[in-house]
């Protein structure tokens, strides 16, 4: 039996399904822009490598260059879409990785002023001339 899905799911008509998305939160939108991206590329390479019009195409670079062409947008565009996906606000509070080098520091400077200020208490205040251990 697999998880629930941790996504706050809009639940479609009681199914237990989740309700579907649009267009631009499934996979439809980059595999059709894939495709068409590799369909051009395909063609434009086909009939480069063939050298024209004129003679046969040269059907297996076409192939050849529809994969890599559809392969790499595909790429470029599920990396582009994850970089504009903004972080939802639970994961920016807390402690350990989520927290921001700067109020890290900020603390770690505040306790060792701290230790440093009860040092000298304990030591009776024996100015800043005095050695450190």
């Amino acid at each position: 039996m697999s998880a629930p899905s941790p996504r706050p799911s809009a639940d479609r008509a009681g199914s237990g399904r989740p309700a579907r998305g649009g267009l631009r939160t499934t996979v439809k939108g980059p595999l059709v822009f894939s495709a068409v991206l590799g369909l051009i590329g395909g063609v434009i390479a086909g009939i480069t490598a063939s050298g024209g019009t004129q003679n046969p195409l040269r059907v297996d670079i076409a192939l050849i260059a529809f994969g890599v062409f559809f392969m790499t947008s595909l790429v470029v565009v599920a990396m582009l879409q994850l970089a504009a996906r903004e972080n939802p606000d639970h994961l920016s509070q807390g402690s350990g990785v989520n927290r921001s080098s700067e109020e890290m520091f900020r603390k770690a400077a505040a306790d060792r002023r701290a230790q440093a200020a009860a040092e000298r208490r304990e030591q009776g205040g024996t100015g800043g001339d005095a050695p450190r251990a």
